[in-house]
């Protein structure tokens, strides 16, 4: 049985890439297929972080301090 395996997927391989149109097959399908998981996976990431820092209240924190910044920017470009 071991050595059944190496064969199938060395018949596969080579199946594969002597027919340009299954190579491109494989190629597109595996594109799109990869772009949809990342994208899916991202979404789900950026779901879930703006979920969870919606309920530790970080954001007036952090708005506060973006604000102060940019207070004080403009007063050291008005003072130049």
């Amino acid at each position: 049985m071991a050595e059944d395996k190496p064969k199938t997927i060395e018949k596969y391989y080579i199946e594969t890439t002597a027919s340009l149109k299954k190579r491109l097959l494989l190629g597109i399908t595996g594109g799109i297929g990869w772009g949809i998981g990342l994208t899916l996976g991202t979404a789900a990431v950026i779901v879930s972080l703006g979920f969870f820092v919606s309920k530790i209240d970080f954001v007036p924190i952090l708005g506060q301090f973006l604000s102060d910044v940019i207070k004080e920017s403009q007063n050291n470009l008005r003072i130049r």
